[in-house]
């Protein structure tokens, strides 16, 4: 009994302390690729990342916190301490995303099961949302400003301040989530059974009605890590580890009978066939992996280093994809002011490159 005492008494007295804010400036590491434009060491583990109006927001997992950062200097604005690291980092901080208009900021917890809202710029908690049993690996607010998103184990729609749950879309196995950028539809990729297997398919749904529309297949089964509208909505574009696919759209107008007459209502559809590419997704990877580029039909990601190589086949090709090889990033977000990809890598470093450019 003693002997447990004595472990046990050495057990607490060894946890570390609670974690101090970091401040100053982050330290400056060297590199000799030609491609960065600057990289900093980061206080802890980086995992999520977003960038707004010059300040980089990153999510630091071992320390349980968002780190903001300005870009231009390195110098560590704030950072907020979202849960006791001490006791137990439990918080993931798979995703950090900017709502539409900058005032909040979204945080998908992972493993905690649970979404958090900070404001902007201050970094206070406005909100956190639990979602037990369910492993939280997305949260975004859609481009309307309408709705929150969330990402677990089934689709959770809330209001935008995370409030009220309004609706929820049970579809198996989820796997990522895209709004469209009017906010008027968004996608799932999940699995689904068939006569002959499990395949990956992608589904739609109408943010007007609540109401599911088109369900494709994505001729594949792969599990699907980041997914986004692109080309001004006319692609989906679905990545896996392995490989990208491209599922074009098609908007359709169909007439609407209603009480007060005719009303006309903007559907949209899928494409009959799935473009695809090869790629090597860095192993330690969030749904942040990919960004839009310069252009709409333009998508920049990270890719580690790997002999798969490949470019798109079928038809309808409406957008092109650039990577940063040889990078083994967790989260990208791109600069349109400066033309400056900025990563997190699982190393601990946030890193700014020069945008790659398709075909290069």
């Amino acid at each position: 009994m003693v002997l447990l005492l004595l472990v046990s008494f050495r057990t607490i007295m060894a946890a570390p302390g609670p974690v101090t804010p970091a401040t100053g400036n982050l330290v400056e590491a060297s590199s000799r690729d030609r491609r960065i434009v600057k990289r900093w060491k980061l206080p802890g583990k980086p995992r999520g990342l977003a960038l707004h109006q010059g300040v980089a927001y990153v999510g630091l997992s071992d320390r349980q916190s968002v780190l903001a950062v300005e870009v231009g200097t390195g110098r560590i604005l704030r950072e907020a301490i979202l849960d006791s690291a001490h006791i137990a980092a439990t918080k993931d901080l798979v995703t950090v995303r900017v709502s539409p208009g900058g005032k909040r900021l979204i945080v998908a917890n992972g493993s905690d099961e649970s979404a958090t809202l900070l404001s902007l710029p201050d970094l206070s908690v406005v909100r956190e949302i639990g979602l037990e049993g369910e492993t939280i690996r997305d949260a975004l607010v859609d481009p309307s400003g309408r709705y929150l998103l969330v990402l677990g184990n089934q689709i959770h729609l809330f209001d935008a301040a995370g409030g009220k749950e309004l609706r929820t879309f049970d579809v198996g196995d989820p796997m990522a989530i895209a709004v469209n950028s009017t906010g008027s539809a968004f996608a799932v990729a999940h699995s689904e059974r068939f006569v002959n297997g499990t395949a990956t398919v992608v589904s739609l749904f109408d943010l007007s009605t609540f109401k599911q529309g088109d369900q494709e297949p994505l001729q594949t089964d792969r599990r699907i890590v980041s997914m986004m509208f692109a080309a001004g909505d006319r692609s989906l574009v679905v990545f896996a580890r392995d490989w990208i696919g491209e599922k074009p759209i098609r908007p359709r107008v169909e007439k609407l009978l209603s009480n007060e007459g005719d009303k006309m209502r903007m559907r949209i559809d899928f494409g009959d066939l799935t473009n695809s590419e090869g790629a090597c997704l860095p192993e330690v990877v969030g749904p942040q992996i990919a960004v839009l580029g310069p252009k709409p039909s333009v998508i920049l990601f990270a890719e580690r280093r790997c002999s798969v190589s490949g470019s798109f086949t079928a038809s309808e090709r409406n957008v092109a994809t650039a990577s940063i090889y040889g990078v083994a990033a967790y989260a990208v977000a791109f600069d349109p002011i400066t033309n400056t990809l900025l990563t997190t890598d699982p190393a601990g470093f946030l890193t700014i490159y020069r945008a790659p450019k398709p075909g290069s």
